[in-house]
């Protein structure tokens, strides 16, 4: 009885060191809506800015990333959770499993990718569409390059980094 009370225990303490810890996201105490959030004085490179001016008005469009499918760029928990350290949705150009966004490798980054070049046998150069009224294709090169900072910052999870 002794001997199968300590196998237990011992794979009870096996199993909750293979448990995944979830990073903490600094965002979840924020207060909403975002538009009421002045960013305008926040770094281009900062999470919380890049979600207000690019990736919700140009991703989370009606169909696309407005929490229809991952990754969710409704707000800047959503955004944050659903990208970094995530597993993108389709291999990589090499057939393999990258990250959505790998946290200080732009270059590794499937965002950067699928912005920047058309996955084979996907739907196409993200974004598939934007608004009438969008900034994206007059600033389009350096919202990427605002978001690839970003990562190669290490995709900071402070509100102003």
């Amino acid at each position: 009885m002794i001997k199968q009370i300590c196998t237990l225990l011992l794979l009870s303490l096996l199993l909750l060191q293979c448990s995944k810890e979830e990073p903490e996201n600094p965002y979840d105490d924020l207060v909403y809506p975002v538009e009421t959030v002045d960013t305008s004085q926040l770094p281009a490179q900062s999470l919380l800015r890049l979600h207000q001016d690019v990736l919700f008005p140009t991703c989370a469009n009606s169909g696309c990333h407005d929490g229809s499918f991952e990754p969710d760029f409704r707000t800047p928990q959503s955004t944050y959770n659903t990208t970094v350290g995530h597993l993108a949705s389709k291999p990589g150009p090499n057939g393999d499993r990258t990250l959505r966004v790998e946290a200080g490798a732009a270059n590794l980054s499937m965002l950067i990718y699928r912005l920047e070049q058309d996955l084979e046998n996907s739907s196409g150069l993200m974004p598939l569409a934007v608004e009438p009224d969008s900034d994206w294709p007059a600033k389009q090169a350096q919202y990427i390059e605002d978001i690839k900072a970003w990562i190669n910052a290490g995709a900071l999870n402070t509100i102003d980094g």
